[in-house]
């Protein structure tokens, strides 16, 4: 049991680059990352753009309060405690 891959939520609000970073680096334990924007929409700038493609290539999943994130899923805060109910560690930033 303690080799299972753990489901892991990484809570995005304040600090974008800080999340998006922690959540790259969490993929080398292979356990399942979700991020979730529930601030402002991300910022586009190097550090960000770098991050959120490394998340897309280790197949992360994405989701955003926000429809103006590219490459995000949409979630309403409706739906935001239930689906965090699904994971196993959640790391709000």
């Amino acid at each position: 049991m303690g080799d299972d891959p753990k489901k892991i939520a990484v809570v995005v609000q304040d600090r974008q680059d800080e999340a998006l970073r922690m959540a790259v680096g969490l993929t080398l334990a292979d356990d399942h990352i979700t991020v979730i924007n529930v601030g402002d929409p991300i910022e586009s700038n190097e550090g960000n753009d770098l991050n959120v493609e490394t998340l897309d290539m280790m197949e992360c999943d994405r989701l955003s309060i926000n429809e103006a994130d590219e490459g995000f899923e949409t979630i309403t805060m409706q739906e935001l405690p239930a689906k965090l109910l699904e994971f196993d560690h959640v790391l709000p930033y």
